[in-house]
């Protein structure tokens, strides 16, 4: 979950820069080249994807084929790369990526800082001078001292369903993936 932010951000600037440079070039003789590197480069790196998700994820990405038929010239292939639907739904995969990746960030971090605040409670209730208290909407409540096993046993609670609810989205994720970058 904390990955898919560094490669949401990497792919979606990919995508964006890629074809705001070929649609940019295209009326110049370096824009076809450009743009037929670029859709080469998305191909590429949805294989790459592909294996990172199933060596992170266990989702079994299946192999697509390169070219669907090798008896045509390399013109009609490249042709096939522009119009082959695949190509477009990896782009929106990877447009996808960046607001994914900053949900699962913020779900992940969130949760995971809550829960170890609340298993670290009754050691920092033990240095604490005053009573155990917590900030909540800019106010100060004061703790109960046996509130703060509580919290601990909270805490506990809270990591282990975060752990749950991590491998739960990305399960979803590997789904995701496996329909929007190998399957049409």
């Amino acid at each position: 979950m904390l990955l898919s932010l560094a490669t949401g951000i990497f792919f979606f600037t990919w995508v964006i820069t890629g074809l705001s440079m070929s649609l940019g070039l295209i009326v110049l003789i370096i824009g076809i080249p450009m743009t037929v590197l670029f859709f080469g480069s998305v191909r590429g790196l949805a294989l790459l994807e592909g294996r990172l998700i199933e060596a992170l994820l266990g989702e079994r990405m299946p192999r697509r084929p390169r070219y669907a038929d090798r008896s045509r010239s390399w013109l009609q292939r490249i042709g096939d790369m522009f119009t082959d639907g695949r190509t477009w739904l990896t782009m929106l995969y990877f447009m996808l990526m960046l607001p994914l990746g900053i949900i699962y960030f913020t779900i992940a971090v969130t949760l995971l800082t809550v829960a170890l605040v609340f298993i670290w409670a009754p050691v920092a209730s033990m240095f604490a001078l005053g009573a155990p208290s917590l900030y909540f909407e800019s106010e100060l409540v004061v703790l109960p001292l046996w509130a703060t096993p509580a919290l601990a046993v909270l805490g506990v609670v809270i990591l282990f369903c975060t752990m749950h609810l991590a491998r739960f989205i990305g399960h979803l994720h590997g789904q995701m993936a496996k329909h929007l970058l190998v399957r049409l």
